[in-house]
């Protein structure tokens, strides 16, 4: 399986270690929610922009109260 490395200060791996722990996972079990969440999160984002667009192009010629 594909992995990836990543640096930590001690100071930081111990506070991200403890912090995985309190929510009963493991560093990688939560390096790999957190970072598949913002690869979800920034999809959720594109979609939104691209429907506020759309919602944009076609109340666009609506009179100025119903917008």
């Amino acid at each position: 399986m594909p992995m990836i490395t990543v640096e930590f200060t001690e100071e930081e791996l111990a506070v991200a270690k403890a912090h995985a722990a309190s929510l009963g996972k493991s560093m990688r079990a939560h390096a790999h929610d957190i970072i598949l969440a913002d690869v979800q999160r920034a999809a959720f984002l594109k979609d939104a922009d691209k429907t506020v667009a759309w919602a944009m192009d076609v109340f666009k010629d609506m009179p100025k109260g119903m917008r």
